[in-house]
């Protein structure tokens, strides 16, 4: 039997104490938890998410009376949120004729980011070879974030549900005739589906990046393309809204979910309260789909849920709302949440020189708050604690930077840069979300913010008192609040490196070594940026909801972030651009078929 520990750092250890994971092949996770305090003596027999304690994070759930129901309707599909999976599940639905009803907390739909990852698709195979890549060593890289396989026994990383390579694989299989379908129906609007292809050398430090990103362009004179700021959220919504109810969807706003109605093992639909404060009750024929997002809204529950996550975290910039509805309902109807804190973390999450990161978050408003974000925090630039010391290779994926940062002081570091900071972008090549330079993909997909865009941000990162500018290292020290005479030392060794193309120190890629040294010199002090947690409930390969016994609940399904599986520990591969969204697309197309042929 295999034991393995998760540390919690120093300062939320006296709350969340370490947990070792026992390795018992065929035995569901919950039951063999064991749970070892600071002080050594162990808790048996944790509680599963179901089931009561002195103080649960999911509560109780509500009981309404008969008495309340102000009206019921009749449907056979029952979509739950209306976000990136909701809306796209509504269109796959009236595809197929099925009666489809869709309710939403907000007065509007949810984000909808235009990072779709798909593989081979119509727009890939129209790309040619630059969107050509191997299934299985994308497969093997998805599994390879939260475990290697050569470290771990195949057999523990299924029963502990890190991941579950049926998900990726069926991603892998099922998503380009997905967005060939979405891609069909959005055609009528003008909105193309394009491949993005540039992924520079394919790697960004040792991570490889496959090609596997595509977007929906929507034309100038509707809405966009307003994709090189903020992923195109606020663009093409309205019109996979439209899109939805031309197939007969129906869509209820200012329409939360209480809690699922069962009838004996069975899942047959929801009560959900009213804009007039009445409650509704809907009974669906053929199932429930949960796409409630998760609770990244609710901070207390985040810190709560990914004390790791929290105690490196400044900013918050996500889905208005996703405080773990659709997860709690689902636990009370039986089912069980993933056992491992998972959030998506960027790390472009600035706070003021001196500052710390952790709760509270500073929040970003949906339009203009991303422009408070610091967008060149994911750029490999030389990056160094509040010692003014380097702590790791600084050319790896978003969270890679942050989840050292909780044995650092303030949990935050440095990130440092000189007058040629944009040649050294175009050296860098970083794609994704975090890509600066323009990128040259045909049809344009309009990625990469560009130097203008770019010159804006760091204006206003400035002109906020975040960013900091000096005419030399010693100055730009004291205005960061770092050990001057360290911090010198650290760029010169740093600048020596980088002129003989070898990091001694931490093994930096030759072409993301980059000397400082051309005045003015600039730094921001740095920390997360938390846009959602991925840990939902259980799921099988037809996006059936999981019982504690590891069986599928009839009736009830979930994905995107109400779901789990397909990303574990820590945030899904960002260089596998655009999973979160493609795959919670495919899960919900998957979702849609399997209810109307087996529901």
């Amino acid at each position: 039997m295999s034991i393995y520990l998760l540390w919690l750092p120093d300062e939320i250890a006296a709350s969340s104490p370490a947990v070792w994971y026992s390795g018992q092949p065929g035995t569901r996770l919950s039951n063999v938890l064991k749970i070892q305090d600071r002080k050594g003596y162990h808790m048996e027999n944790k509680p599963k998410s179901h089931e009561s304690s002195d103080n649960p994070w999911y509560g109780v759930e509500p009981q309404i009376p008969e008495s309340a129901i102000t009206e019921t309707v009749n449907t056979e599909i029952l979509i739950i949120g209306a976000g990136t999976g909701g809306m796209t599940a509504a269109i796959f639905a009236g595809r197929q004729q099925a009666q489809t009803l869709v309710i939403e907390k907000n007065a509007t739909v949810g984000y909808y980011k235009t990072y779709n990852a798909a593989v081979d698709c119509r727009a890939q195979r129209e790309a040619g070879a630059n969107a050509k890549l191997d299934k299985e060593a994308l497969v093997k890289e998805l599994l390879r974030y939260p475990f290697q396989y050569d470290e771990v026994d195949r057999r523990l990383i299924a029963n502990a549900n890190f991941v579950d390579e049926k998900l990726i694989r069926l991603w892998v299989e099922e998503s380009g005739a997905a967005f060939d379908i979405l891609a069909d129906e959005l055609s009528e609007y003008g909105i193309k589906h394009v491949a993005e292809t540039d992924i520079g050398d394919g790697y960004h430090g040792n991570f490889k990046i496959f090609p596997v990103h595509t977007k929906f362009i929507v034309p100038l004179l509707k809405g966009g393309p307003r994709g090189r700021v903020h992923g195109g959220v606020g663009v093409i919504e309205p019109w996979l809204k439209k899109k939805a109810q031309k197939l007969g969807g129906e869509f209820r706003f200012n329409t939360p979910l209480v809690k699922l109605i069962k009838q004996d093992d069975k899942v047959i639909g929801a009560i959900a309260r009213k804009k007039d404060g009445g409650y509704l009750r809907i009974h669906a024929s053929r199932g429930v789909l949960l796409c409630t997002g998760g609770y990244s809204d609710d901070h207390e529950l985040f810190a709560r849920l990914n004390p790791q996550a929290a105690t490196v975290t400044s900013l918050y910039y996500g889905q208005k709302g996703n405080i773990g509805d659709g997860i709690k309902a689902g636990i009370w109807a039986g089912g069980e949440k993933a056992p491992y804190g998972t959030a998506g973390l960027f790390d472009r999450g600035m706070v003021k020189p001196g500052g710390k990161a952790g709760p509270p978050f500073r929040r970003l408003g949906p339009t203009l708050g991303p422009l408070d974000a610091f967008h060149m925090g994911s750029q490999p630039f030389l990056k160094v604690n509040m010692d003014g010391k380097r702590f790791m290779n600084e050319s790896v994926p978003y969270d890679a930077i942050l989840y050292p940062l909780q044995y650092e002081k303030n949990h935050v570091c440095n990130v440092i840069w000189d007058a040629s900071y944009w040649d050294a972008i175009k050296r860098f090549h970083v794609v994704a979300c975090a890509r600066q330079l323009p990128s040259p993909t045909r049809p344009k997909t309009y990625e990469g913010i560009g130097k203008m865009i770019n010159r804006v941000l760091l204006a206003r990162g400035a002109m906020k008192g975040y960013i900091q500018k000096a005419n030399s290292i010693e100055e730009l020290a004291k205005k960061l609040k770092l050990p001057v005479a360290q911090f010198k030392d650290t760029v010169e060794r740093y600048n020596k490196m980088a002129k003989a193309g070898v990091d001694e120190d931490f093994g930096k890629p030759a072409k993301d070594l980059v000397a400082v040294e051309n005045p003015p010199f600039y730094g921001v002090t740095n920390a997360g940026w938390m846009m959602h947690t991925t840990d939902g409930l259980l799921i099988n390969s037809d996006m059936q909801v999981l019982n504690t016994q590891g069986a599928a609940i009839a009736g009830l399904y979930a994905t995107g972030d109400a779901a789990s599986g397909f990303f574990a520990t820590n945030y899904y591969p960002e260089l596998v651009v655009g999973i979160a969204s493609g795959k919670t697309i495919t899960f919900a197309r998957h979702a849609v078929a399997h209810m109307l042929r087996d529901g």
